[in-house]
């Protein structure tokens, strides 16, 4: 599980994309293709001027600490299973991102889990939003810790000034497609956005004999993710050419991926890498990833722009939602009876 010295990935300057901007100018076309480039072979990228306070991010970071150091019993009053919606607390070992899709595919049984804890959250739907109202599955309201004082705060703080790093960043990768900048805010529907609250235990507390790591080798699912951390490191990246490389996430940076279904949507000109966490040694991490998703019941096929003439899409058409939903089913023990008990 080794990899290689730490490399450095582009840095793009987001400033030109705000919201409120003209976006048809020389710095913004600037932008689009160099996020481009950069996405046609690594698909990670850091982005300053992202939208995001320094503030912000910390206030946020301590309300979740506050939380991870709160007695299991405690952090399990929010348990995810009891949400409708995949929204609470994950505890240690209850989801597999590399052991359960790589071993459903091959037909071997589950394994351990991976060493983490986390609340899984999103917009906060309440009963009169539309798509609670139509029943669409993955919208409803939260569970966070709201014993916590100002944790909810903190909380809605950071989810809106990431999103504000969403639309930037999705405005630059609609320029380099040679689309209108506000081509993937404007599709119909509400987008999925899913902020995470992650904790990684220090590698002296985890028994890595089995082989488990902090958070298995996968590709994310959606369009993008956008993500914080506290800057312990342990982040890890596969490019399409070449061995693991650690990531190392500046201050002032956050780090952007492309998921899986912009790489269906693209017709795989853009990269959805493989990436994971190891568990730092003797030290806690803590990250905020925000997995962003096209609406539920869109459907993602290849857009013409990244088709040469005559050239078919390599993926059959693919509802967002329905794609999302087979992932959680295969990563996480309280929504696949088959991993429940096995090794958790």
């Amino acid at each position: 599980m080794t990899a290689t010295p730490t490399t450095t990935i582009p840095t793009i300057d987001l400033s030109s994309l705000a919201t409120g901007l003209n976006h048809d100018t020389p710095e913004a076309r600037a932008v689009g293709e160099l996020i481009d480039s950069v996405c046609q072979n690594i698909g990670f990228l850091l982005v300053t001027n992202h939208g995001v306070s320094a503030q912000t991010k910390a206030n946020f970071l301590a309300k979740m600490k506050e939380f991870f150091d709160e007695p299991l019993e405690k952090k399990n009053s929010i348990a995810i299973g009891k949400s409708a919606h995949h929204r609470g607390y994950v505890g240690m070992g209850m989801e597999d991102l590399e052991g359960a899709l790589a071993n459903t595919e091959l037909g071997k049984t589950y394994g351990a889990g991976d060493v983490k804890e986390s609340i899984d959250s999103g917009t906060e739907d309440g009963p009169d939003h539309p798509e609670v109202k139509a029943g669409t599955p993955l919208h409803g309201p939260n569970q966070l810790p709201d014993w916590i004082p100002g944790f909810r705060e903190a909380w809605q703080q950071y989810f809106d000034e990431c999103y504000e790093t969403v639309r930037r960043v999705q405005r630059g990768l609609a320029i380099a497609l040679k689309l209108h900048p506000n081509f993937f805010e404007d599709q119909p529907g509400f987008p999925l956005l899913n902020l995470r609250m992650l904790h990684y235990p220090p590698e002296s507390r985890v028994n890595t004999e089995d082989g488990r790591i902090g958070c298995g080798a996968h590709p994310d699912y959606g369009t993008i993710t956008v993500l914080a951390d506290d800057g312990v490191g342990g982040l890890q990246v596969k490019p399409r050419q070449g061995d693991w490389v650690d990531i190392s996430i500046p201050d002032e940076c956050l780090v952007v991926n492309l998921a899986d279904l912009l790489a269906i949507w693209t017709n795989d000109r853009y990269v959805s890498n493989p990436h994971r966490v190891m568990n730092p040694a003797n030290t806690h991490r803590y990250s905020i990833p925000l997995f962003v998703t096209p609406p539920y019941n869109l459907t993602i096929s290849a857009i013409e722009s990244c088709l040469a003439p005559g050239e078919k899409p390599k993926y059959e058409p693919m509802v967002s939602g329905q794609y999302l939903q087979s992932r959680f089913d295969g990563t996480h023990t309280y929504r696949n009876e088959l991993m429940d008990g096995e090794g958790h």
